[in-house]
């Protein structure tokens, strides 16, 4: 398939992460989802089919600003990545629980 076939639907994992920066969110016996930095939605509030992960690190990149998450029982690192002015970030601090969703399930 084309460049961009291959990046949004890769064949395996290992493509799909050897692509570029992803996501592994784990739901359950050998289940999960992948998804991209980018494909995240944040709230400070609990939402409908958001998770709840605690805030490891908050770096501004220009115009967006990468969020660290850890998710209780998962040792894989959540990257969330925003742009710069998101209504998540006013006053965001490390330790806090902020909630986020995938957007592949919108």
């Amino acid at each position: 398939g084309s460049p961009g076939d291959v990046y949004e639907n890769p064949a395996s994992d290992f493509v799909y992460h050897f692509l570029g920066d992803s996501n592994r969110l784990h739901l359950g016996e050998d289940q999960h989802v992948l998804f991209r930095p980018h494909e995240v939605s944040l709230s400070r509030h609990e939402l409908e089919d958001h998770h709840a992960a605690e805030v490891r690190d908050i770096r501004p990149l220009g115009a967006t600003t990468r969020v660290t998450l850890k998710v209780e029982g998962q040792s894989e690192l959540i990257e969330a990545e925003v742009v710069k002015d998101h209504d998540s970030l006013t006053g965001l601090a490390r330790g806090e629980t902020l909630f986020f969703k995938p957007k592949v399930w919108q």
